[in-house]
C-alpha cells in the first residue's frame, strides 16, 4: 500500500511538472494567426508601425514582452518589412518569444537579404547573418544540404506571397 501511494505521488508530481513545462513552450504561429496579425498591422498607420518596430529593435534582448515582440515582427515580416524579417530571424536564432530554430533563422535572414526594399548595406548585413547561421547549421550533425536550405527559403517566400495575396483579397 505504501509503495502504491509513493508511486502515485511520484506519478502526480511528474505529470504536474510536465504540464507546467508544456505551458512554457512557445508555439509557432499558425496561418490564421499570421493573417490576423498582418491584417491588424496593415490597418495601423505606417508611422505607428515604424515606431513600434523601432522600439522592439532598440533592445530585443532586454524586452519584457518577447512573445508580443515576436508576433508583431512576424506580422510585419510577412507584410514584407525588411527590418521585421531580420527581427524574426534573430528571434528564431536566440529563442526570444519562440522556440530556437536555426533553420528558421537562416530562412528569415535569407528572405531579408533578398528583400528588394533593403538598401545595399542592409542586404549585406542580412547576408552576413544568414551566412553565420548557415555555418552553425552545417557544423551540426545531421545538417541540412544546400538544396534543403534553398527549398526552405523558397517555401517561405511562397508562403509570404500567398499570405500577402490573401490580405489584398480581404481588403477588396
Amino acid at each position: 500500500m505504501v509503495k502504491r501511494f509513493f508511486f502515485i505521488s511520484l506519478l502526480l508530481a511528474f505529470s504536474q511538472s510536465t504540464m507546467a513545462q508544456s505551458e512554457d513552450v512557445i508555439a509557432r504561429l499558425n496561418k490564421q494567426e499570421v493573417i490576423e496579425l498582418m491584417t491588424q498591422i496593415s490597418r495601423m498607420p505606417g508611422q505607428r508601425q515604424n515606431e513600434q518596430l523601432a522600439q522592439i529593435l532598440k533592445d530585443p534582448a532586454g524586452s519584457k514582452t518577447p512573445r508580443s515582440d515576436f508576433t508583431f515582427c512576424s506580422g510585419m515580416a510577412y507584410l514584407g518589412n525588411y527590418r521585421a524579417q531580420m527581427c524574426v530571424g534573430n528571434a528564431f536564432e536566440k529563442g526570444r518569444g519562440i522556440v530556437e530554430d536555426l533553420s528558421e533563422a537562416y530562412t528569415w535572414y535569407a528572405v531579408a537579404s533578398e528583400n528588394k526594399n533593403a538598401d545595399a548595406a542592409e542586404a549585406q548585413k542580412a547576408e552576413a547573418e544568414r551566412d553565420r547561421v548557415k555555418d552553425r547549421l552545417l557544423a551540426a550533425y545531421p545538417h541540412p544540404t544546400e538544396d534543403d536550405l534553398a527549398d526552405q527559403v523558397n517555401s517561405q517566400k511562397d508562403r509570404i506571397a500567398q499570405y500577402q495575396e490573401q490580405i489584398k483579397k480581404a481588403k477588396n
